[in-house]
């Protein structure tokens, strides 16, 4: 058949329609890559010539409801893996689930309630089973139910199997592996006990009832990165109907991406250091709108034998006398010592190591950085943005350590520091569309809509460039494509005035 044409406006607005009343999916434009490429797709596969034919098609055939479903396996596959954002899970194994479980046993409730709502292939549904079993020695004497739901049955229907290539579990430790998994020749299948704690269902988040089984009465709701892809209105009601399905008490998990900022909504905001949750307070709270943008810290990969941090300099330069870079085999040796009790979370003997090398070497940036890092994962943020001036000033051209100092100005609400540091990091690498995405966000909850959609549209022109899973700086949780659609959503938000009636003359 000959080559699918392009997309009018006027076809686009039909398709806009259908896919939000019928799914909540929202494209923003009908240049909308992944909306192209599954018409394209399914129009070639049904023969169909036209948009406006296939729309026709989709929307009065007896057999569309049949087409929907194979559509949706195009718009809807989304990223996941095993513990994805390692930072919630680390929260809900530390503080949520000991908190809820301290509660249950008190009152003589022995019963946890999960729900993964867009849970995909499992994965996220799964490592909340293992989670649970890791913290809960006796889960077997608990009525454990952890539902996840999804629009796709594909996806669902891999979800039930529970079968994994080597890649799909590259990031999970590998004495998870070892404990909760068995191989069977070149896959990895999950083991009998952590299957049986999930069950699967189909489930429009849009259209289909909250009062299912396992909807109800919850404690904890994981929902990441799924209201990107909605309209403020509809991610609006979402948030409310989760909050009349958690139970008094319970926890909302979202992605990074979605801060309610420009969301009214009754749940009080929790942050830690990486990370932010909500959760639905005893009794009744009042409605809240936030008041600053939610700036998770940036995520350092650092080695086993130093952290991933250089001193920066121009090309061919000389470090001047005393300047930050030494290198002797006791100090190494220290530095060495400091990075692998860090990557254990032994944040005392990591500090104690790298006393030892400031002592030898006041001007030592390396460790003056992973100082500052070390104390901003313990939320000790006055003091690591104050080893951060000194780290900046001496080394002006460290972008790691200017992003982490904005990031510290951004969680202590200084937003005047937090938005010159940023802007440092645009001075010394203008591509790195996660500065922007944090400006956009910051001038936002501002309430400044021109500064928020140039931040917001100078990350979508860098991200446009790159593959869709390409990884981006300073963060474990986005690819760019998920933060490209991140980037996308908030525009269209702020552009919308955060509710349904667009607002481009808000200046």
């Amino acid at each position: 058949m000959s080559r699918v044409p392009p997309l009018s406006e006027a076809d686009f607005l039909l398709f806009q329609e259908y896919f939000e009343s019928e799914t909540g999916l929202f494209f923003e434009n009908h240049q909308d890559h992944l909306l192209l490429s599954a018409l394209a797709e399914r129009m070639a596969r049904k023969g169909h010539s036209s948009h406006k034919e296939y729309y026709n098609y989709l929307k009065y055939h007896p057999e569309a409801r049949l087409e929907l479903r194979e559509i949706l396996t195009l718009l809807t596959t989304g990223e996941t893996y095993f513990f994805r954002n390692i930072a919630q899970f680390e929260v809900l194994m530390q503080d949520v689930l000991p908190e809820i479980i301290k509660r249950k046993r008190a009152s003589g409730d022995r019963s946890l309630r999960v729900w993964s709502a867009g849970c995909s292939r499992g994965d996220e549904a799964y490592s909340v089973a293992i989670a649970i079993m890791e913290v809960l020695a006796d889960f077997r004497d608990w009525d454990i139910s952890i539902l996840g739901s999804d629009i796709n049955r594909d996806v669902l229907a891999v979800a039930r199997e529970a079968v994994y290539t080597p890649k799909d579990l590259g990031e999970l430790p590998a004495e998870y592996v070892e404990k909760f998994f068995h191989r069977k020749k070149s896959e990895y299948v999950l083991n009998a006990d952590v299957k049986a704690l999930g069950r699967f269902n189909f489930h429009n988040l849009c259209k289909d009832s909250f009062g299912q089984e396992g909807m109800t009465g919850l404690d904890i709701i994981f929902c990441r990165n799924v209201t990107i892809y909605f309209n403020p209105e509809t991610t609006r009601k979402l948030m409310g109907r989760f909050y009349e399905s958690l139970a008094d008490g319970g926890y909302m998990f979202l992605g990074h991406s979605e801060t309610l900022w420009q969301i009214n909504h009754h749940f009080r905001t929790i942050e830690y250091p990486h990370t932010f949750i909500y959760k639905k307070e005893l009794g009744v709270v009042p409605m809240v709108q936030e008041a600053r943008a939610v700036v998770p810290l940036p995520v350092f990969k650092f080695g086993d034998d130093q952290p991933a941090f250089t001193i920066a300099s121009e090309p061919g330069a000389v470090p001047p006398a005393g300047e930050a870079f030494f290198s002797d085999p006791e100090t190494d040796g220290l530095l060495t010592e400091a990075t692998r009790a860090y990557q254990k979370k032994k944040y005392d003997v990591a500090l104690t190591a790298l006393d030892k090398i400031v002592a030898r070497h006041d001007t030592h940036a390396r460790a003056h950085f992973l100082k500052s890092v070390i104390l901003a994962d313990q939320e000790k943020y006055e003091e690591a943005a104050s080893l951060l001036v000194g780290v900046v000033q001496k080394d002006s051209l460290n972008e790691e350590a200017a992003f982490l100092l904005a990031t510290l100005f951004a969680k202590m609400g200084k937003v005047t520091e937090a938005e010159t540091y940023f802007r440092r990091i645009v001075y010394l690498s203008a591509d790195e569309p996660l500065t922007y995405f944090h400006l956009g966000n910051i001038y936002a909850a501002q309430k400044k809509p021109a500064k928020a959609e140039l931040e917001f549209k100078n990350a979508i022109r860098l991200l446009e460039k790159r593959t869709a899973d390409e990884p981006v700086r300073f963060s474990e949780d986005f690819s760019s494509g998920l933060l490209l659609q991140a980037c996308k959503h908030n525009l269209a938000t702020l552009l919308r005035g955060g509710g349904g009636v667009l607002k481009k003359d808000q200046r």
